[in-house]
């Protein structure tokens, strides 16, 4: 696989450097010809690499606002949340607050000296059987459990699994609100999704076909 390593044109070397790696824990790698006089840097965190040169060395014009329209994705290691609290603590410029996205993934959105913005994800590593939405907390567990495989959206209050009709009602609703679909197309769009899903894979397709013939 190969791998995509950005290179970003600043303003001032030292002062992105030391944003980067005290600011948002980066670590230097080479640095040419040293670091007084840094000329090109290279700037590490789990694995994924930026490279950083000054822009007046390279034609840039340097009273163009930089980094318009740029946004970086980097999914971390380890805890998201202990990483936003640690970058919050160090007064770094959030233009995205920290929050869970449908596509399964959380993330924030930070922003550097030079407005090049850093979106860091965290990949959700556990989803609901039922509907496969990303689960973060232990309160959107079904009954506040995390031993349970459900959320909180697709069980009852005491944690058992809600009826297919009542998630595919919800999963048919979700999809007419955020796409804008009619409700046939949502309940076949709904039907669909949730027969390839863990807890309805089995029997799914007989009881969608029965709300839809009856």
């Amino acid at each position: 696989m190969g791998m995509l390593s950005p290179l970003l044109a600043v303003r001032d070397m030292k002062n992105t450097i030391a944003f980067y790696t005290t600011m948002l824990g980066f670590e230097t790698g080479m640095v040419f010809p040293d670091a007084e006089n840094p000329e090109y840097a290279d700037l590490s965190k789990d694995g994924m690499v930026l490279m950083v040169i000054p822009a007046k060395d390279h034609g840039i014009d340097m009273e163009e606002p930089f980094g318009i329209g740029v946004t970086l994705y980097l999914n971390i290691d380890g805890d998201i949340n202990d990483y936003y609290r640690e970058l919050k603590q160090n007064d770094v410029r959030f233009t995205q607050d920290i929050k869970d996205e449908s596509y399964g993934v959380r993330n924030f959105t930070v922003e550097d000296p030079d407005g090049y913005r850093l979106a860091f994800t965290e990949v959700a590593s556990r989803q609901c059987l039922s509907c496969g939405m990303p689960i973060h907390r232990p309160d959107e567990w079904g009954g506040g459990n995390p031993a349970n495989p459900y959320c909180v959206r697709c069980t009852e209050t005491d944690g058992s699994l809600k009826s297919f009709d009542d998630v595919h009602e919800d999963m048919a609703t979700f999809l007419m609100q955020t796409q804008n679909l009619d409700r046939d197309v949502a309940e076949e769009k709904a039907g669909t999704y949730l027969s390839g899903m863990p807890a309805w894979v089995e029997n799914n397709t007989e009881r969608y076909d029965f709300k839809h013939d009856r």
